[in-house]
């Protein structure tokens, strides 16, 4: 025993002996927190990230008080703040997304990943500090992603069998049989004893392609493989597509069919799926989960049942739990320690609403937080409006805002389902589609929630 402890010490030291005198440097005078802001498609992330960054700008250029994420970094210490970018993410397009609400119009969806970081520069405190290290940094790094491969990253456990089969009972039930009549016709009909050439091959893929798009376009979250929606990624779905097909034929492992998707299907998880997880899916110690319950309480209750399973099986796809300093600042490995569940959108509804929607949360999260039960992870559920869009009504059941078509209206709101219980079938919760505002820069500095996160993010937990 003595001699494992003593190994491991000794492990533990050579690890700080090699490092360079810069690396040391940045191991004691540089503290660094990662936030991964996951979310599936329309969650609502390009448009928290444009007011996350424009918040920091504000903060850092303008010297307006408009966040308190500095709670733990008092102002009077701060020497510089920036942000760059991080190596390896394409910055994150806020110009782009400026022009685009100036013009009224929301930002475009999350296509591609993109990343970037505020540096804070501290001046230390104690003359002993001062002496050592004149002045401390406090990095905050974000990384965003489209939710769609979010969603394709637990196919790499996967057979293409096993893939193929729970594909075809996910489109057979819930929500998804609504939108599936014509890919199951189209398969129903196509003659699997023709031999799999290229052309019938990206056939069937383009009408099971069209089927996926169609169920997106209808709220449906659990989508397989969402990367064929999307343009920015790089795996050719036209050559090397493949679609689930009936179990009659996954069981023969020697039919033509099964043999010519089986090894496309190896090829997406090859070429694809695994370099995407080690590129892009990075170590990080604290993750924000978005999630759209509106796209749910605008359909039906299937549909959140479906989300509720669909974050369920999201929350396989990172590394859970808590990292020692050493394992963290020297080693550079990091678990996921600190999760927060977010409802975004959350001013589309009266103030006396919104417990009814946290409550609604807190239950869709229910999957996804069974998954820490063994696991020291800290986490809460918030409401976030990253622009505050809507206005008080005349009443407390009402709002007011800026419709479609650029009409400042009321509307008057029915009490939410507590519970996904409550909400009865076949029943919607319709929401306001909202106009951008003209005055959006100041609704973004007026937007409710992201200074609690941030403190909850940041805090030390005890």
């Amino acid at each position: 025993m003595q001699n494992t402890i003593a190994s491991s010490l000794m492990g533990k030291t050579r690890a700080v002996a090699s490092f360079t005198s810069n690396t040391l440097a940045d191991v004691f005078s540089k503290e660094t927190h990662r936030f991964t802001i996951t979310g599936l498609s329309r969650s609502g992330k390009s448009m928290l990230f444009t007011s996350l960054i424009t918040l920091l700008k504000s903060r850092s250029e303008e010297g307006l008080a408009c966040l308190p994420l500095l709670r733990y970094l008092p102002p009077s210490r701060v020497l510089d703040m920036h942000i760059e970018p991080i190596e390896g993410y394409k910055p994150f397009p806020h110009l782009k997304n400026i022009a685009a609400l100036e013009a009224g119009d929301w930002p475009e969806a999350t296509e591609e990943a993109y990343g970037f970081k505020l540096v804070v520069r501290l001046k230390q405190t104690t003359s002993i500090k001062r002496h050592l290290m004149p002045h401390r940094d406090v990095v905050f790094e974000f990384i965003d992603y489209p939710g769609e491969w979010i969603t394709d990253i637990p196919m790499l456990n996967k057979t293409y069998a096993h893939w193929s089969d729970s594909a075809w009972a996910q489109l057979s039930s819930g929500p998804q049989q609504y939108y599936a009549h014509a890919w199951k016709q189209v398969v129903n009909e196509f003659d699997f004893e023709q031999t799999p050439t290229p052309q019938l091959i990206q056939q069937l893929v383009t009408h099971y392609r069209d089927y996926l798009v169609q169920a997106k376009a209808n709220g449906i979250s659990l989508l397989q493989p969402g990367s064929f929606l999307l343009a920015s990624s790089n795996f050719n779905w036209q050559e090397f597509g493949f679609t689930p097909l009936p179990s009659s034929i996954t069981s023969d492992v020697s039919h033509p069919w099964y043999r010519a998707f089986e090894k496309h299907y190896s090829a997406f998880q090859k070429d694809w799926l695994t370099p995407l997880k080690q590129s892009i899916f990075k170590e990080t110690d604290k993750q924000i989960i978005l999630v759209d319950l509106f796209e749910g309480l605008n359909h039906s209750r299937q549909h959140l049942y479906q989300l509720k399973e669909t974050l369920s099986h999201l929350a396989d796809t990172f590394v859970y739990g808590q990292s020692g300093w050493f394992s963290r600042t020297v080693l550079r490995k990091q678990q996921i320690g600190k999760v927060a569940f977010v409802a975004t959108k959350s001013d589309l509804i009266p103030e006396n609403q919104q417990q009814n929607l946290l409550s609604l949360l807190t239950q869709v999260t229910e999957g996804a937080r069974a998954r820490f039960n063994d696991k020291p992870i800290q986490f809460e559920h918030f409401l976030v409006s990253a622009m505050q869009v809507t206005d008080e009504g005349a009443n407390k059941d009402a709002i007011r805002y800026t419709n479609n078509d650029d009409q400042y209206v009321e509307s008057t709101f029915e009490p939410l389902p507590k519970t996904l219980k409550e909400m009865e079938e076949g029943s919607h919760f319709p929401v306001p589609s909202v106009n951008v505002p003209a005055d959006f820069k100041a609704r973004i500095l007026a937007g409710k929630g992201i200074d609690r996160l941030l403190q909850f993010l940041l805090g030390k937990g005890e």
